[in-house]
């Protein structure tokens, strides 16, 4: 704030009077001006709840309403974060048939107004037709998103999967780059370099703000003993602090601006529409209504296997999707 000085003036000459609240208020109409024209671009001006703004309604909640059109059935989704296939196009569909670092099932539901989110490690140990005894991450680089959502769906219950995203690693450094980085608490030292991947990861312990390359290190990092978990474990963290950023209204007007970031990093059967919807919807879940869940099981034993693998016995998967997530049966 600018202290005015004192200054002697002379009698006879009257003093400038500096128009504070016009100013203020001049100021407040821009800037929602300049949001309204904005926002318009997405969605017509009529969509947004402007009288529910102005009497106190959380500003997130009208602008991601206004932007997409509301979801109206639940979605059970196979998310998987995928080693993009070196030396194939990007543009190729077959450049996302590597192994699946990353394995979500998420259940969105308008009806109840909640999130579950399933972490499957990608080690979990499962039989797949023509292959035998695998790791659930190879189904994708066997038969690509159709093999690896029948594995994973006769695996797990009989789950529904309505859509499949497969995301590459290069998809969290863009958009994490673009939303201007993200606030996370890193856990501990974390230093580890794997050539074969491109990762040089060197992060220090405590709060900061990560930018999109210590981002994509924070989530895949596996110096710790407990690898696998503890790698999920941060994928959860991640989402978290994703979702706080994105609580900023300034930040959801940016929402298909983020997603255009994203697509080109993606490869799904779920429409534009169907994906700003998904968004705006989880968005406006209340955090006690969002539940992370991780597959249990236990780690294979030196010498059990000729490899290492997660073994979840039936009592985990039914605990898994039990009551979670909709099921063929």
């Amino acid at each position: 704030m600018i202290t005015p000085l004192a200054v002697q003036t002379p009698t006879s000459t009257p003093k400038m009077r500096f128009p504070v609240g016009k100013v203020c208020l001049g100021l407040a109409v821009g800037t929602a001006t300049s949001i309204g024209l904005f926002l318009g671009k997405y969605a017509p001006l009529t969509a947004f709840d402007w009288l529910g703004l102005i009497s106190g309604r959380n500003p997130t909640e009208v602008f991601i309403e206004g932007l997409a059109t509301r979801l109206d059935r639940p979605y059970q989704i196979l998310v998987m974060g995928i080693d993009r296939v070196p030396h194939v196009p990007l543009s190729d569909p077959a450049s996302f048939d590597g192994r699946s670092d990353t394995i979500m099932l998420i259940r969105v539901d308008p009806v109840n107004k909640n999130v579950n989110l399933l972490s499957i490690p990608r080690d979990t140990k499962v039989r797949i037709a023509g292959y035998g005894t695998q790791k659930i991450n190879s189904a994708n680089v066997f038969g690509g998103a159709e093999l690896a959502k029948t594995v994973i769906s006769e695996h797990m219950n009989g789950v529904l999967i309505d859509r499949v995203v497969r995301l590459d690693t290069q998809s969290i450094v863009d958009l994490v780059d673009a939303m201007g980085g993200i606030e996370i608490h890193v856990p501990e030292r974390m230093q580890y370099t794997d050539k074969s991947q491109g990762l040089e990861i060197d992060l220090q312990p405590g709060l900061q703000t990560l930018n999109g390359k210590q981002a994509e290190g924070f989530v895949r990092y596996r110096g710790a003993i407990d690898a696998d978990l503890g790698r999920v474990r941060r994928q959860q963290l991640m989402l978290n602090a994703l979702k706080r950023k994105l609580a900023d209204p300034l930040i959801v007007t940016k929402l298909p601006d983020l997603i255009g970031v994203v697509q080109k990093h993606l490869y799904t059967d779920l429409s534009f529409d169907e994906m700003m919807a998904i968004a705006s919807f989880a968005l406006s879940v209340k955090p006690e209504k969002i539940k992370m869940l991780t597959l249990g099981g236990r780690p294979s034993e030196v010498g059990e296997y000729q490899t290492s693998y997660w073994l979840a016995s039936p009592e985990d998967v039914d605990a898994a999707i039990d009551g979670q997530f909709q099921t063929h049966n």
